[in-house]
């Protein structure tokens, strides 16, 4: 059997037990948090084995419709053998290495450097407009950088 004996939990709802000896005072918050390595636990093994047998078991039954289809309007004419096909399905079932908030995070960041590039982009435009109409027409020709250092000597 192995060294550990874990007894199957008769609780309606996880963390029942839990609630009901918590002493006077404790708030959800706190015993959420108490719970929070278990549900982790609880996620990262039997939640998703759960999620890939129900995957496994719908796309099974998927299969086994078409295969029957194929020959009950063909007349035995056209159809297959599921377990002959070498079709190789894959379906992704592991988690994204990134999370979706990494990236929703990213796109922000990437959205206002975009902003601040642009805002940048204006003001450089607008100084060089500015100095033209005071009579320096070579200024058309600075770039960024040398705007920078012309400020930087002033």
């Amino acid at each position: 059997r192995g060294l550990v004996q874990v007894m199957p939990s008769k609780e309606r709802y996880f963390g029942e037990e839990l609630k009901n000896s918590a002493p006077k005072g404790v708030g959800a918050f706190m015993m959420s948090q108490s719970q929070h390595l278990s549900m982790e636990l609880y996620e990262s093994r039997i939640a998703s084995m759960q999620r890939f047998v129900a995957m496994t078991v719908m796309f099974h039954q998927m299969g086994m419709r078409v295969e029957s289809f194929f020959p009950s309007i063909s007349f035995g004419m056209l159809g297959y053998r599921m377990d002959r096909t070498h079709s190789i399905m894959r379906i992704a079932t592991t988690a994204s290495p990134v999370s979706g908030a990494d990236v929703r995070d990213r796109m922000l960041e990437l959205h206002l450097r975009f902003k601040i590039q642009k805002a940048v982009n204006g003001v450089t435009r607008a100084y060089l407009l500015w100095k033209k109409r005071q009579g320096r027409d070579d200024s058309l020709h600075d770039s960024p950088t040398s705007l920078r250092e012309s400020y930087k000597s002033h």
